[in-house]
């Protein structure tokens, strides 16, 4: 992240020199849309950096652990695998307090931005879960090659994938099909649905009342927050019972359920079939499918 004369950082989190690359030229391209940093960065836990005004729309993708964006008197969620777009003005970013976050990030700015913000969905902070585009990834790598040649012969080349990236960006952000809470909780239970999950944890990571969740469950998925956590582990279970030998005990573990016997009740009533029975009919359909 580039850094101004009012950022403040934690000490924990001061950018390591050749980690971020700049480049200025002077040309008509780098008037209407640029990028003024591209770079990556590894926070210790707790590392926090607060930006009271920012003029650029601020691009980061976590690789590794989870970040905090706090913007506008709102918090929002961006584990692994996920991106945040954040439009400008006041923003603090933080790292969680368990995990090394681990991420590459890049900055928008110019007239061209600034003019669209409203029309490209991007004047609000977005999170755009499991983005893990591969046109995202070959611009940016194209992108940060660019700049750190420094070449003012590649300023049009630089703009051109600005602007495609811009686009992506935009079409991403309009495909988020569900409110920022109701993504937050999905994700929530989606990585963590091996652990011991309750309704009010699943709240406190989407940062939404009990009352409001439901809501959105009940309006976008036609469920509840508990009867999705069910249905995610009991698909993960199928998967466990058709591609391992694990037994059904080690399953009904690594899928959220301290009792075996209760796994196999709720297995039941959804498949019809005891997790026995479904593994060896899942072998007989395969075993005739190579016949």
């Amino acid at each position: 992240m580039k850094r101004s004369s009012a950022d403040r950082y934690s000490s924990k989190c001061s950018p390591r020199p050749g980690n971020i690359q700049t480049f200025f030229p002077v040309a008509a391209e780098t008037g209407f849309l640029w990028t003024p940093f591209i770079g990556k960065s590894s926070w210790v836990p707790g590392a926090w950096v607060h930006h009271p005004q920012t003029v650029y729309l601020d691009v980061e993708f976590v690789d590794e652990g989870e970040l905090f964006v706090f913007y506008g008197g709102e918090k929002f969620y961006v584990p692994a695998g996920s991106a945040v777009v954040i439009p400008p003005g006041e923003s603090k970013l933080s790292a969680g307090k368990n995990k090394i976050c681990r991420k590459h990030f890049f900055g928008i700015s110019g007239p061209v931005l600034t003019n669209n913000l409203a029309a490209m969905n991007l004047n609000k902070v977005s999170v755009l879960n499991d983005f893990s585009s591969q046109e995202f990834k070959t611009i940016y790598q194209q992108l940060h090659e660019l700049f750190k040649e420094k070449n003012p012969d590649t300023v049009r080349d630089c703009a051109a994938l600005i602007y495609k990236m811009l686009l992506l960006l935009s079409q991403s952000v309009q495909k988020e099909p569900y409110p920022p809470e109701l993504q937050h909780a999905l994700y929530y239970i989606n990585s963590r649905f091996a652990l011991p999950l309750h309704f009010a944890d699943i709240c406190r990571a989407a940062q939404c009342g009990k009352s409001k969740l439901q809501w959105q469950f009940k309006h976008y998925l036609d469920s509840t927050p508990m009867k999705y956590l069910t249905q995610v582990r009991m698909s993960a279970a199928v998967k466990l019972l058709e591609n391992t030998d694990d037994p059904v005990k080690e399953i009904a573990d690594k899928c959220g359920f301290s009792d075996s016997f209760y796994f196999s009740n709720t297995f039941r009533r959804f498949y019809g079939v005891s997790p026995r029975t479904y593994r060896k009919d899942a072998a007989f359909a395969r075993s005739e499918e190579k016949a």
